[in-house]
């Protein structure tokens, strides 16, 4: 969990808006945990219909470009689904 915390201050480091950077990955964080993921496959590859759609979620509640930004970084990606237990 260490490294995850690391990642995002990283990522709240170089953002624009740092306050809402910590948001959106806490809130990506906490909705993976529960999350029933039915094709992790490609979920994990960021794509279909399934992660189109939370992703669409997540820019309903935050500015779209932080949250695509945050969702593209790969390091903060794979460590967040790792911890997740997600793949």
């Amino acid at each position: 969990m260490d490294k995850w915390y690391k990642i995002v201050a990283d990522l709240k480091d170089e953002s624009e808006i740092p306050y809402y950077t910590q948001q959106i990955t806490h809130n990506i964080f906490r909705e993976l945990q529960r999350a029933r993921i039915k094709d992790k496959g490609k979920f994990k590859n960021r794509m279909g219909g399934e992660f189109e759609a939370w992703a669409y979620h997540l820019t309903e509640l935050f500015p779209e470009h932080m949250v695509k930004e945050i969702l593209n970084d790969d390091e903060f990606w794979e460590e967040t689904l790792k911890i997740t237990q997600r793949i």
